[in-house]
């Protein structure tokens, strides 16, 4: 099932919007942006910036949400197509089960300087907080993000197209 290959830039094929948010909704001072641009030929969102864990922040991130809601009973996991700076990033998924903000379950992995396919199977992702359930198999995700964070580095990937697989 394809989430976004950005046939309609910046909504999902659900309708949903993608959002750009920082580490400064908590006291953070990462900044960067968010845009549509064409990478090698592709319509790609690009995410550039500066992550700093200064003053307990340390994150970027595209995140949409998911109406409906996806059940991961139905997939093996997430792929992403993705173009980076051959930096560590990450997929964070929220569910019902995560209702606070420094909730999610988390995929990580390197985006190379060429387009690639990741795939992040559901059994892979890790819980971030300690009252969450091990694992996120047999829930529904409410949201999806691309993550830039937790570490002090300068952000540039772009994603070309999202889904499950």
């Amino acid at each position: 099932m394809i989430l976004d290959e950005l046939k309609n830039p910046k909504l999902t094929n659900q309708k949903q919007p993608w959002n750009f948010i920082t580490d400064q909704v908590m006291g953070g001072i990462s900044t960067g942006q968010f845009k549509v641009e064409n990478i090698e030929n592709r319509i790609c969102y690009r995410m550039t910036g500066n992550v700093s864990t200064k003053n307990n922040g340390g994150f970027i991130q595209i995140r949409t949400i998911l109406n409906p809601t996806i059940n991961t009973l139905n997939f093996e996991g997430i792929y992403v197509k993705v173009f980076g700076n051959k930096n560590n990033y990450k997929l964070h998924l929220r569910t019902s089960l995560t209702i606070a903000p420094w909730q999610y379950y988390s995929y990580s992995f390197n985006s190379p300087n060429s387009w690639t396919i990741i795939k992040a199977p559901f059994i892979m992702f890790e819980k971030s907080n300690f009252y969450q359930p091990k694992k996120i198999v047999g829930q529904k995700i409410k949201s999806i993000g691309l993550v830039a964070g937790f570490q002090n580095y300068e952000s540039d990937i772009c994603l070309s197209e999202i889904g499950f697989y």
